[in-house]
C-alpha cells in the first residue's frame, strides 16, 4: 500500500486561512515600545524582568500589548496601563499614542 504524501503547494476547499493577531509594522496604539527602546541594554534587561511582575501578567502579554496596533478594539486595563506608566516615570495618561476625544 503506497503512502500518500502531502502537497505543501496544493490548497483544498476545506483549509480555514490563518488570521494573523498582530500586525507588527503601523501606528500603534500605545507608547510601550518607544518607551523599552530607549533604555539602555541594562535597563532593558531588568525592565523585561521587573514590569511583568508588576503588571501581574507574563512577559508574552507585555509584548502583546506593545504591538496593539491604533484600529484594533483590544485595549491594556487601566490599572495595568497605570503600573506601565509608574515604571516609565511618565505622566498619568500619556502612554497612549491616540488624541484625547
Amino acid at each position: 500500500m503506497k503512502k500518500q504524501i502531502a502537497n505543501k503547494n496544493s490548497t483544498s476547499k476545506n483549509q480555514i486561512p490563518v488570521k494573523k493577531i498582530h500586525d507588527k509594522t503601523g501606528p500603534k496604539k500605545f507608547k510601550i515600545l518607544e518607551l523599552t527602546n530607549s533604555l539602555t541594554h541594562s535597563a532593558y534587561k531588568a525592565m523585561r524582568k521587573e514590569l511583568p511582575k508588576r503588571i501581574g501578567k507574563c512577559i508574552n502579554t507585555l509584548d502583546n500589548y506593545s504591538y496593539i496596533s491604533t484600529d484594533s478594539k483590544e485595549d491594556i486595563p487601566y490599572h495595568v496601563a497605570l503600573e506601565i506608566e509608574k515604571y516609565f516615570c511618565i505622566q498619568p495618561g500619556s502612554l497612549s499614542n491616540l488624541p484625547i476625544q
